[in-house]
């Protein structure tokens, strides 16, 4: 393990060379531009202070005040977590583009380089945070790296790469990736799968009923459709699969925020249990809800996507919510994060099939049946999610929230491994 994360001496080398790759990189940029503008101009000075500052504060660690260093480290988490992926960009069109004899392997090689582009960035800056709402800001910023993938130059004739880029796959693993590792830095268990240790507490009867409730929410989001009659909300249902949204875009629209938006989570989860480790009584519910606000409140965003008017987007973010509730559960109590990318995954593709990828993601006409379908949406998994709080259901979550937090003094784990 200590061989994958490597030494913090070796990440600042690493980190230090891109800084100078960049730097190399937006000069040359600047000189091959036939018309050059305040902005440019403005850009690269920036981009000198800023690493400037860096390096400064490397070589007089022993004498540079905490506040230089706490400058560098926002200013460096805001810039660079999307000016490196620019210039990953810039460097892979121009390769797609001048050498498009070897477009496969440009390709190839700028996914190898997208997946780990952030690490040193994230375990340098972000990995020595203790306080939860600046783990918490630090991820925001880690975050922007989607984005100037999907406008990567790659031929329509490869379909493959180009829809797995293009929806934005790789930078939905590179962001589950660096979870990995920040979770490492931040004292947690390295991988988010962790291995299935069956208590005393462990039912299989709770852990049925926790797949099925799980089902039962996909099928009620994927295929629920309502009307002005209030009693479509409950009992009205279609499945409208049309072969022509068997396509590649999606799938891959559906793998990307299975991926991604359940690393998010997985992310808020572990900051929230980090922050409050030792609150024993409010760390989870605090985990399981504040992520599951943050994950609805993800979605704001949408607001005109392919149509997506204001108040279905108001209607998405209340109503993803109880998913977010359950899907939390559902890994706390299992230890697999791949379940929640399941489920999440199958909810975005059905969707999918049923309108195709890239329609409006919700709809909302304020029917008295809208009404009622998002209160079923969010009421229905909170109802369940409180009931897993009690008893041996809450005890196993306490378990696996001990073991990912690698917490020794966990009754059940020193159990565990005085019977070896």
């Amino acid at each position: 393990m200590n061989d994958i994360i490597l030494s913090h001496k070796r990440w600042q080398q690493i980190f230090d060379v891109q800084l100078i790759i960049a730097l190399i990189i937006t000069v040359l940029e600047l000189i091959t531009k036939k018309q050059r503008n305040f902005g440019n101009i403005f850009q690269l000075v920036f981009l000198i202070l800023i690493v400037d500052l860096n390096f400064y504060v490397q070589f007089n660690r022993h004498n540079s005040s905490k506040l230089n260093f706490e400058i560098t480290r926002w200013l460096n988490l805001l810039v660079f977590s999307s000016y490196f992926t620019i210039i990953w960009l810039v460097v892979g069109n121009y390769l797609i583009f001048n050498f498009r004899q070897f477009e496969i392997l440009w390709v190839l090689l700028l996914w190898a380089a997208y997946l780990v582009l952030l690490l040193p960035l994230a375990i340098l800056y972000a990995g020595d945070l203790r306080k939860w709402f600046l783990m918490l800001l630090a991820v925001y910023f880690l975050d922007q790296q989607y984005g100037p993938d999907v406008s990567l130059r790659i031929s329509r004739n490869l379909r493959f790469l180009h829809s797995v880029t293009g929806q934005g796959v790789i930078a939905a693993l590179a962001l589950l990736i660096i979870a990995c590792f920040l979770g490492k830095a931040w004292g947690c268990h390295f991988n988010p799968n962790l291995k299935f240790i069956k208590s005393r507490n462990f039912q299989i009867s709770t852990f049925i009923l926790l797949l099925a409730f799980a089902t039962l929410d996909l099928f009620y989001n994927a295929f629920s459709v309502t009307d002005k009659q209030i009693w479509t909300a409950f009992f009205y249902f279609s499945s409208d699969i049309q072969a022509k949204y068997f396509t590649l875009p999606s799938l891959t629209s559906a793998i990307e925020p299975g991926i991604l938006e359940e690393t998010e989570r997985y992310l808020m989860i572990l900051i929230f249990l980090t922050g409050f480790k030792y609150a024993r009584k409010w760390r989870l519910p605090i985990a399981v809800y504040a992520s599951g606000i943050l994950f609805g409140l993800s979605h704001a965003g949408n607001v005109g996507w392919n149509g997506e008017t204001f108040s279905a987007t108001i209607a998405q973010v209340i109503g993803v919510m109880g998913s977010g509730f359950l899907w939390a559960v559902l890994y706390l109590y299992t230890g697999k994060l791949w379940l929640p990318m399941l489920y999440h995954f199958l909810m975005d593709y059905l969707a999918n099939l049923q309108s195709g990828w890239n329609s409006a993601g919700w709809t909302f006409s304020g029917y008295a049946s809208d009404y009622i379908q998002e209160i079923l949406m969010v009421g229905v998994p909170l109802v369940f999610t409180i009931w897993m709080m009690y008893g041996k259901r809450r005890a196993v979550i306490e378990e696996n929230v001990d073991r990912l937090l690698n917490l020794k003094d966990s009754k059940f784990i020193n159990k565990k491994v005085s019977r070896n």
